[in-house]
């Protein structure tokens, strides 16, 4: 009986030990759990050279519109539509009979002027002599000097008529303005011209080399500008490479050529206009690209993963660092130019920060962990690259940011 009692008075006993001893082991656990082990890695400065990405469109390097200058009916089309063609060459004909005409009968006018002219210059001169001996008056010797003066005017007049009707007839052969290659033909042989009309007959363009033009904030080129005064080189040449719009990198690196004076009041941005080798052609006036505008020199930055960015609600950018004593600081940083999956960092962050590169979804500031390795695979980059930035005036990336 005494031990049934004491083994009936010993369970709950046991029981409650073993609760309270599972509690212990518990809470045990979850103290060894709370212990975070992060990897670091030390910032070291990338030396690079960044550049500015920008939307551009092409341009023709030249483009005429040709266009009649006198009226008449078009007799022949000399050129094939889309070839090459060389300035002063012959592209349409228009019908000269009228206008040949009208060069004959200048050309007979000014020959009569030429005749009336001679006689009236022997007559000025015999009047002189007769003169000096007193043989006539100076009043019939004025007279004849008049008549001479007057036919001279008149030999004058003619032979602008007749160099006006000599352009005329030059003008019913089109000529190329430029070289380059000719468009499609917009009329075709009877068609009738007119020298005051507005519509082109064909085109002629020349893209042996060819424009990109762009649109900048002028906030952004601002900074821009101020990277290129801080170069030690005073005229340096300002490279700029294009991306095709399917991702292409076009095999040529044309330069920066013009900024305009001032910029647009309704959009707060300024023109660029860079110049492109186009060897081939097959840049075409009007293509969209992407155009990268190189900076003036290569120089050291920070450069982060963007994988150890963290945002906040508002969106701005934060890692976490590592202390001396192991504890977690979260910084606020300022980005810059997109390097592959990495990030430039202007502001935040300093050579020799230990950057937490993993568990970040389990770490806060102040929390104390346990640094299991340093890398710096992560933060580094290749000792020297060309870098692009992301921006666009029309729409700006939320991930891009300007350069300083």
């Amino acid at each position: 009986m005494f031990f049934v009692n004491a083994l009936k008075y010993s369970l709950p006993l046991l029981f409650t030990l073993s609760i309270l001893g599972c509690g212990n082991q518990t809470n045990s656990d979850k103290k060894v759990e709370s212990i975070i082990h992060v990897d670091v890695s030390p910032l070291t400065y990338s030396t690079l050279r960044l550049s500015t990405e920008l939307p551009g469109r092409i341009t023709a390097f030249k483009e005429a519109e040709v266009r009649p200058q006198i009226t008449g009916i078009v007799k022949s089309r000399l050129y094939q539509e889309g070839s090459d063609v060389e300035a002063g060459q012959v592209l349409f004909q228009i019908d000269d009979t009228s206008y040949q005409s009208t060069v004959n009968s200048e050309d007979a006018q000014l020959k009569k002027a030429l005749t009336s002219e001679k006689n009236a210059k022997k007559e000025m001169l015999r009047y002189a002599q007769l003169v000096k001996k007193k043989l006539s008056s100076q009043q019939v010797y004025d007279e004849a000097e008049s008549t001479y003066l007057q036919a001279k005017a008149e030999v004058a007049i003619r032979q602008a008529a007749l160099d006006y009707a000599n352009i005329e007839l030059s003008y019913t052969k089109i000529k190329a303005p430029i070289s380059g290659k000719a468009g499609f033909s917009l009329v075709s042989e009877g068609s009738l011209l007119t020298s005051s009309q507005s519509d082109y007959i064909t085109t002629i363009i020349q893209t042996d080399n060819v424009y990109i033009d762009m649109q900048q904030s002028a906030i952004a080129f601002y900074k821009i500008q101020q990277e290129f005064k801080n170069a030690t080189d005073e005229s340096p040449v300002v490279p700029v490479t294009i991306t095709l719009g399917d991702g292409t990198i076009y095999n040529q690196i044309g330069q920066l050529e013009f900024t305009d004076t001032q910029t647009n009041g309704s959009t707060g941005t300024l023109a660029l206009r860079a110049i492109i080798p186009n060897p081939d052609n097959s840049l075409l006036a009007g293509m969209y690209v992407r155009a990268h505008i190189s900076m003036p020199e290569a120089r050291d930055y920070i450069v982060i993963s963007q994988s150890i960015v963290v945002r906040s609600q508002s969106g701005q950018p934060s890692v976490f660092v590592v202390d001396d004593n192991n504890k977690v600081v979260k910084k606020s940083i300022t980005l810059g130019n997109e390097v592959g999956n990495k990030w430039v960092v202007k502001e935040g962050l300093t050579v020799g920060d230990k950057v937490v590169i993993n568990n970040l979804s389990k770490i806060k500031n102040g929390l104390t962990v346990i640094v299991d390795n340093a890398t710096e695979n992560a933060a580094q980059t290749s000792p020297k690259m060309d870098v692009k930035n992301k921006h666009s005036t029309i729409k700006s990336d939320t991930n891009s940011t300007d350069l300083d």
